[in-house]
């Protein structure tokens, strides 16, 4: 049952009610139809431009320079549009204000590195995953402090707020410092203002690709992980039923025909890492959509 179809039915008024009764019985019923027909028509079909919140900064998954968006998620919301048949419009969104852009409708969707949780989807509707990754730390090549563990007691880490890496169970001596972006993190990261990033491991790779030729070039440690495994999901408004079947049928032929190739090219640092298996590591079944989506088959 999708969570547009959990409004309980009205109560059949009893055939011997006074003439008063009987007309507010009618006005309720009336009201509850112009509610049924408002959600209806809210529930729009995916036509004409689409207002899609994404993340500018960050490289890899969509980075905006020079007037262009480029990344892994401009991709697939290119397949999505072209697929379904709407014109993708991006707009900037922080992690933070996620929920609050698609609880208002001030956005269509949302294809900005969103993971799918409980708690968000209490308040909005996702289809996928399309991406799963671990959370790991990014630091300075030269640097050697995290090798375990237990060596991020006492360090200063940097994550961004709305995450659910800020959520994470980091060892109580850390000191977190939380951002609005990652590439404030970044910065903050190359100037020796924090000891490490902390977010999905997915993501990190594409800030080591970045800067891989610079003068403070970046890794990941692949041996030390804190929270949970994220699913990258699209993000919808509640109730939009149409919408959220028709993006689910494009994204599961998406992750069999187009994912891969899609990652080669967006990230190449996350492919050189897992020579492979970064298939196996990173990529969602098909039939996990089906699984983790809110509308379902």
């Amino acid at each position: 049952m999708t969570k547009a179809s959990r409004r309980p039915l009205p109560r059949r008024s009893p055939v011997r009610r006074s003439a008063r009764a009987a007309a507010a019985a009618l006005l309720v019923l009336a009201a509850a139809a112009c509610q049924w027909s408002d959600d209806r028509a809210d529930d729009k079909p995916l036509t004409g431009t689409v207002h899609i919140g994404v993340k500018t900064d960050q490289p890899g998954f969509n980075r905006h320079s020079e007037h262009n968006d480029r990344g892994f998620e401009v991709d697939l919301a290119s397949y999505l549009g072209e697929q379904i048949g709407f014109t993708p419009e991006f707009d900037d969104v922080v992690s933070d204000k996620r929920e609050q852009k698609l609880v208002n409708k001030s956005l269509d969707m949302i294809v900005a590195t969103y993971s799918i949780t409980p708690e968000r989807d209490e308040q909005v509707d996702f289809v996928g995953p399309y991406f799963v990754t671990q959370q790991r730390f990014l630091v300075r090549s030269d640097y050697h402090g995290i090798k375990n563990e237990k060596d991020v007691a006492d360090k200063v880490v940097c994550t961004v707020q709305g995450s659910t890496s800020a959520a994470a169970q980091l060892p109580r001596s850390t000191t977190l410092h939380l951002q609005s972006d990652y590439s404030t993190c970044v910065r903050k990261l190359r100037q020796k203002s924090v000891d490490a990033v902390f977010t999905d491991e997915a993501l990190l790779y594409g800030y080591v690709e970045q800067y891989r030729s610079s003068k403070v070039p970046l890794r990941v440690v692949r041996d030390v992980s804190f929270g949970s495994i994220n699913r990258y999901g699209i993000g919808l408004p509640e109730g939009r039923t149409q919408m959220c079947h028709r993006l689910r049928e494009a994204l599961r032929t998406y992750l069999s025909s187009e994912w891969a190739g899609d990652v080669k090219a967006q990230l190449p640092a996350l492919v050189a890492a897992y020579p492979g298996d970064w298939e196996n590591r990173f990529r969602p079944d098909p039939e996990d959509v089906d699984t983790y989506s809110s509308c379902k088959p």
